[in-house]
């Protein structure tokens, strides 16, 4: 019994480690698109973009209750569009078993706490999916002004249907080697969704090797995957440089962008994967006044008739003041 006791003791006090609240703001700006890997595949989630702010850490009365670490206290405020389309996207009736043309466009609330050790992420996202998104004006315009060819199905796509989604994210970094600011660490995470847009469960891990890593923790997230429940920003002051590889596998219990409309029948008929796996590399510069990342990141199969994983890459560039 002492034993145990003092194994909750020690989890106790790791998860209460009170830090220096950070002063400074972020706005962060986040595009993503399968083109900044191969121009070529214009399928899936190929594009998303978000518009992010982040508060100084403080006192934020109510928003300090929630969750279950205890440390310094901030919140986010995003918008987020997102944008899929099927492989035949020049079909005017793509094959019912092929992805559904969707667009996604939400506002976001999260309420982070953050310690030395642990990052924790309780947010929501709010929106529509369907023509109110405007999916099809974003897309076709970006391809008229590219001149690259239309996307012709988009009579198919998702029925206008309200969104509202949970989630909770937490995020513990392991230092594993430091030594005059060249840093090498481990940050496990665990991720769980629940709405009428995604229901799943998730895990991973990320290694991370370069300058200054304590200053931030992962780097910014997927627009269409998961609201991008990261922010990317930094925590303090100071030049940061690094490296990084991470992997996730899910559980995935609703995928609406997949599966169709909760409450009104879809176009597209497809069989959902429960498991799905992604593994993620980039580079990542940050500091007290400037940040830019760049990232790909490959994920599995996530329907049956889907031929191979899909690829997108992710540019996230923000600023603290």
């Amino acid at each position: 019994m002492k034993k145990i006791l003092s194994i909750l003791f020690v989890i106790a006090g790791i998860l209460s480690a009170k830090v220096v609240d950070y002063k400074k703001s972020y706005i962060g700006l986040l595009t993503q698109n399968d083109a900044y890997v191969d121009p070529n595949i214009d399928r899936y989630y190929t594009a998303g973009h978000s518009i992010l702010y982040s508060s100084p850490e403080g006192d934020y009365k109510g928003l300090n209750s929630f969750g279950f670490i205890d440390g310094a206290t901030s919140f986010n405020v995003l918008i987020s569009q997102s944008i899929y389309a099927p492989k035949a996207k020049f079909d005017l009736l793509p094959p019912r078993d092929d992805h559904p043309y969707a667009g996604y466009l939400n506002l976001g609330f999260d309420i982070v706490h953050r310690n030395d050790m642990f990052l924790e992420t309780l947010g929501f996202r709010i929106g529509l999916v369907g023509k109110n998104a405007f999916g099809k004006e974003v897309q076709n315009g970006v391809h008229t002004a590219l001149g690259v060819g239309l996307a012709d199905g988009w009579a198919t796509q998702l029925n206008t249907e309200f969104v509202l989604n949970f989630y909770y994210n937490l995020v513990y970094r392991h230092m594993l080697f430091s030594r005059s600011g060249f840093e090498i660490d481990f940050l496990p995470s665990f991720e769980g969704a629940l709405g009428n847009a995604n229901i799943y469960l998730k895990g991973g891990a990320t290694l991370r090797i370069g300058y200054n890593l304590q200053s931030t923790f992962l780097t910014q997230g997927i627009a269409g995957e998961n609201g991008g429940l990261q922010s990317g920003r930094v925590y303090s002051d100071g030049f940061g440089f690094f490296g990084f590889v991470g992997l996730r596998g899910a559980f995935v219990m609703r995928n609406m962008f997949i599966q169709g409309n909760l409450f009104s029948p879809a176009y597209a008929k497809i069989d959902l994967l429960p498991f799905v796996g992604s593994v993620e590399a980039g580079i990542s510069m940050v500091s007290g006044l400037f940040s830019l990342t760049y990232k790909i990141v490959c994920t599995s199969q996530e329907f049956y008739q889907q031929e191979n994983a899909h690829t997108i890459g992710s540019i996230a560039l923000g600023v603290s003041f």
